[in-house]
């Protein structure tokens, strides 16, 4: 890239002054000697306006003429040139500046960073290849998840995270907080997830708050950036920690709310078919005063054997509806059982809870087997006592 050259050309040129010093009007003043290469650099250095147009040419030590950047060619070749360049300079991402320290004062620089930077302190071209710039291009990820998590900005320096009390994080950083390579990775992954979204900015407020909440507003980010491995690591944990208790929860609540909805189902096995047949012993028990002896083929007779006959057809259909209620009974059992024995071998270490809940169920579903079984006996032994009641009214008319 053109813009690139304009750094490479800078270098050059910085590195090759003599007698170079700093200007009260920030700019390093010092001689050179010409040749090509120089020349080409300095005519970069003009187009970036990094330096001055003109240069002064000495001969010997003494000035000899002022000439135009672009105007110097090889018959200058033999000359000293006297030139003034930038110390400050920042365009397009690029770069130039005394240290890392000036560069991370300014939280613009943070939040978007260079692409390429030039130390005059050092002397050093820094770019990907540097371990404090590759750390230095991972600080815009960290300021977006402090950012996802901050009240509002009213400013573009401090931010500002409340949990349970509030602190203030200012984004200004020292060369040594770079020192150490971290890893955003994880954390991006993790809070890309939709799964858990507002779980997980409560976590980060929290972790937040207790990892800084000892160090001073203009120390926090720094130490965030320092010990960003250690803090990434306590919030998967507690990220962790959250994952198994809400799971838990979640595990609790699922049996709990089956095991609720299956005894419901199970007693209204024999509730709902109670409801419908609920008349009918009353009905045969008025039928037992209604029979009265009679001879064979008298009247009184005929009005006993149709009071049978419906004490038959209703003995018939209280047994078939209580019979029926058996397989609905069998099929929720094999359905919970199903369900509850699935729910055990997932989560181990509630399978002892969950047996108790299906134990429970297997209690309430024994209950209305017996409570079913004991109703169609009832119903025959009522039947019997009419037919009796019947039999002995014939014989004695």
């Amino acid at each position: 890239m053109v813009t690139n050259k304009a750094l490479t050309a800078y270098a050059a040129i910085f590195k090759l002054l003599g007698n170079r010093t700093l200007t009260d009007d920030d700019e390093f003043r010092g001689t050179i000697s010409l040749n090509s290469e120089v020349l080409d650099s300095l005519r970069i250095l003009e187009q970036f306006q990094l330096c001055n147009s003109s240069a002064d040419l000495y001969k010997s030590g003494r000035r000899v003429t002022s000439v135009p950047i672009e105007n110097i060619d090889s018959s200058h070749f033999n000359y000293d040139c006297l030139v003034f360049i930038s110390s400050n300079w920042e365009r397009g991402g690029l770069y130039i500046g005394k240290n890392w320290d000036i560069l991370l004062k300014s939280p613009t620089r943070i939040l978007n960073p260079i692409k390429q930077a030039f130390f005059t302190e050092t002397s050093e071209l820094i770019s990907v290849d540097n371990v404090y710039f590759q750390n230095y291009l991972k600080l815009s990820n960290v300021c977006n998840l402090i950012d996802k998590v901050a009240l509002p900005a009213t400013g573009s320096n401090i931010r500002t995270i409340v949990f349970e009390r509030d602190i203030n994080i200012s984004y200004t950083l020292k060369q040594s907080d770079l020192e150490h390579s971290f890893n955003t990775e994880a954390l991006d992954r993790l809070l890309q997830e939709d799964i858990h979204h507002e779980a997980k900015t409560a976590l980060v407020r929290e972790a937040l708050v207790k990892f800084l909440r000892d160090k001073g507003t203009n120390n926090r980010f720094g130490y965030l950036i320092s010990h960003f491995n250690a803090f990434t690591s306590n919030l998967m944990l507690s990220y962790q920690s959250y994952v198994e208790q809400y799971t838990f929860d979640k595990v609790r609540k699922e049996y709990q709310e089956k095991q609720t909805e299956y005894i419901q189902k199970i007693n209204e096995t024999y509730s709902d078919i109670g409801a419908k047949v609920l008349a009918i012993p009353a009905g045969l028990w008025l039928a037992v005063f209604k029979l009265e002896e009679a001879p064979i083929a008298s009247f009184g007779f005929m009005k006993n054997l149709i009071i049978l006959v419906l004490c038959v057809l209703c003995m018939f259909y209280v047994v078939f509806h209580f019979s029926g209620q058996f397989s609905v009974l069998l099929s929720l059992k094999k359905e919970y059982s199903s369900l509850f024995d699935r729910l055990a071998a997932e989560h181990e270490d509630e399978s002892k809870q969950i047996q108790i809940s299906k134990s429970c169920i297997d209690s309430h579903a024994c209950w209305t087997w017996w409570k079913l079984a004991l109703s169609n006996l009832a119903t025959i032994v009522v039947f019997v006592m009419v037919l009796t009641l019947s039999w002995f009214s014939v014989t004695v008319g």
